[in-house]
């Protein structure tokens, strides 16, 4: 594969430094017979010890982030040259424990002029191909700007190597510890996109751990034997997130049958603290 970058820092992939700590690895199917349409794209990572949540399986804020960086070189491959940025992200996930390594398949339901909307489905293959996550996306497309993106096609990224120290998910995505209806994010460069701005995996996992601590907090009783475990989610990503830090602000709005709703807020704190993103994640007690 060969990128090239008109502007911005050569020395920081980032492109690939989130989907790197999931092992994330991808490969483009293009349309069979030579066709016109867009291609699919098919994933596969690793759970590794480091990555599981309460669930067992890997942590629904790391789902996420792979669904979120497999879909968007889908829906940014059927709109080249020009380039998109997620506007709607929203999983159901079937199994939080998993075997591994998972497989991801992305394809374009619908390519227009402004966004792209693409199904992502996730299987354990570990656990003889059993249902994990089914989500939708939405990408609005962009002008690409100053800053060029050529791909060779078809695309594909080989799995990347173990990580020597690794670190859990809380402390990659620079989450500071807390407990209560408010987490915050610390905005480093390691989690900026190819644009500069937060990944839109790092909004998914902080909404993730956010919604964790304010169900434990609010319910202290809805937590199961290892604790609570996202589930579904709902995020609309409504403006980037340039500056930092980051607060996603909880809500709980109730819990049945072990089962609680949270509506998450996030807002960059240094940017006159407007809202980001917002959204809604079911915690499950596990």
């Amino acid at each position: 594969m060969t990128v090239s970058y008109s502007e911005g820092r050569p020395d920081i992939d980032r492109r690939r430094h989130v989907s790197d700590y999931f092992r994330l690895e991808r490969w483009e199917v293009p349309p069979p017979d030579g066709g016109e349409g867009p291609s699919s794209l098919l994933g596969r990572a690793p759970v590794e010890p480091h990555q599981r949540g309460a669930g067992g399986g890997l942590r629904t804020g790391g789902l996420l982030t792979s669904l979120d960086s497999l879909g968007g070189i889908t829906s940014g491959l059927a709109v080249l040259p020009q380039r998109i940025v997620t506007t709607s992200l929203m999983a159901t996930v079937s199994e939080l424990s998993h075997v591994g390594p998972l497989r991801l398949q992305a394809d374009v339901l619908r390519r227009g002029r402004t966004s792209v909307v693409t199904a992502l489905d996730v299987v354990d293959e570990g656990a003889g191909d059993c249902h994990v996550a089914a989500a939708t996306m939405t990408c609005a497309v962009l002008d690409p700007g100053a800053m060029q993106l050529e791909f060779e096609r078809p695309f594909v990224l080989a799995m990347p190597e173990p990580q020597a120290d690794p670190v859990r998910p809380e402390e990659f995505f620079c989450i500071e510890p807390g407990e209560g209806p408010v987490t915050r994010l610390r905005l480093e460069d390691q989690l900026r996109n190819p644009w500069g701005i937060l990944h839109g995996g790092a909004v998914a996992m902080l909404a993730d751990e956010a919604a964790c601590r304010a169900t434990v907090a609010a319910h202290p009783g809805a937590a199961g034997p290892n604790g609570v475990a996202a589930t579904d989610v709902v995020l609309h990503y409504l403006r980037p997130v340039k500056v930092g830090p980051v607060e996603a602000r909880c809500t709980v709005l109730g819990t049945r049958a072990g089962r609680t709703a949270v509506r998450v807020a996030i807002h960059d704190a240094g940017a006159d603290d407007r809202m980001v993103t917002v959204g809604s994640v079911t915690a499950l007690a596990v």
